[in-house]
């Protein structure tokens, strides 16, 4: 007869089985081709092929300084056009405030307190202006970002409308609400205010009403310019020999034809907009970074909450996770957000983006 599990002693986060749904659900993004001559014209900008012909450049290549031809996916501002819009969805919802599964009930109600006591200290607000400083700042515009030398980012919600201009904020330090009110070029001060709270309120209350918000980066750009939608990565088993760079696309009408139109991932969106890891502590980067367990960078490789890149602290989610107690109290004895500590903010974070969170071996074994 299987034994039962052993009850936590003391407030416990761990158990064998775990998990948190998305709290922050975004749309694949749709890149168009615009006129500042016509507003009207707004065009879906397609994915072509062409062959291009290099050189072998890689390390130990076979052919080294040869021919190296190769058909490749790309995508460019048509004729007409001197613009370039990428456009999406995002909806925050409060899927953190208890496990979307949980194999202990101890566990799962000391998730739920941790929950409830972040929400009454203000904590979600914290994250909401975060969240408003990657929308603002075009972050989730990736290498398009530096294609142009003018841009805007339009956020509608709730009938308002926010326009701002990304040059004015820092992709490195994240702005507070002075800032972005600074880097508006339209809307006003009630209207970001509206959106920091509608965000906060999306991802904390109790009756799951989601807070929508629609996000429109606009840049200029020449006819001919290249524009860098998502790349796919393609397994073996599906990989199409005859191309050597496959980009994001999704069918779209135009007039009698089926074109792909370029598009961004909904999961290259959605790491730009949890760049909100400030707390991570690194001497050595200084700069937010995108939410996940372990502190990793996939640009540079580090892994910023390790205990070897830390100095010996442990701080990643699994490590604070452990501390059941101390987290449980500074939510508790938090009289305002700037009471929290980062430590706070990191491990609900981690709740808010979601993911699989059980605990492995003898953790398991005694929390169930």
């Amino acid at each position: 007869m299987a034994k039962a599990p052993k009850a936590p002693v003391g407030p416990s986060f761990e158990t064998g089985m775990l998990a948190y749904a998305r709290s922050v659900q975004i749309t694949e993004g749709l890149f168009f081709a615009t006129s500042s001559q016509n507003d009207a014209t707004k065009t879906p900008i397609e994915v072509l092929e062409k062959g291009v012909r290099g050189q072998s450049s890689e390390d130990k290549a076979k052919n080294p300084g040869k021919s190296n031809p190769q058909s490749v996916e790309y995508a460019v501002i048509p004729q007409e056009h001197d613009g370039v819009e990428l456009s999406f969805s995002v909806r925050f919802m409060a899927l953190s405030l208890r496990p979307h599964a949980c194999g202990n009930t101890m566990v799962g109600e000391t998730h739920v307190r941790l929950a409830a006591g972040y929400k009454a200290a203000g904590g979600y607000s914290v994250l909401a202006g975060l969240f408003a400083w990657n929308i603002a700042n075009a972050r989730f515009a990736w290498r398009n970002r530096f294609q142009a030398d003018a841009m805007t980012v339009t956020v509608s919600y709730d009938g308002r409308e926010i326009v701002f201009d990304p040059f004015k904020l820092s992709l490195e330090q994240p702005a507070g609400p002075d800032a972005m009110q600074a880097a508006m070029v339209g809307g006003d001060t009630t209207d970001l205010t509206a959106l920091i709270d509608g965000i906060a309120h999306g991802l904390s209350n109790a009756d799951k009403d989601a807070f929508t918000v629609s996000v429109r980066w606009n840049a200029p750009m020449l006819p001919g310019q290249e524009i860098f939608p998502s790349q796919e990565y393609v397994r073996d088993a599906k990989k199409d020999d005859q191309l050597s760079r496959i980009y994001a696309k999704l069918p779209t009408r135009i007039g009698s034809r089926t074109i792909g139109q370029a598009s961004m991932h909904s999961q290259k969106i959605g790491a730009a907009l949890r760049h909100i890891d400030v707390w991570h502590g690194s001497d050595t980067h200084d700069a937010a970074i995108a939410v996940n367990p372990y502190g990793g960078v996939q640009e540079t490789s580090d892994v910023l909450r390790s205990a070897s890149a830390n100095g010996g602290v442990k701080n990643s989610f699994y490590d604070l996770r452990a501390q059941a107690a101390p987290l449980l109290e500074a939510v508790e004895t938090a009289s305002g957000p700037a009471d929290l500590p980062g430590d706070v903010h990191f491990v609900m974070a981690n709740l808010v983006r979601g993911g699989v969170f059980g605990s492995s071996s003898k953790k398991a074994e005694a929390n169930g």
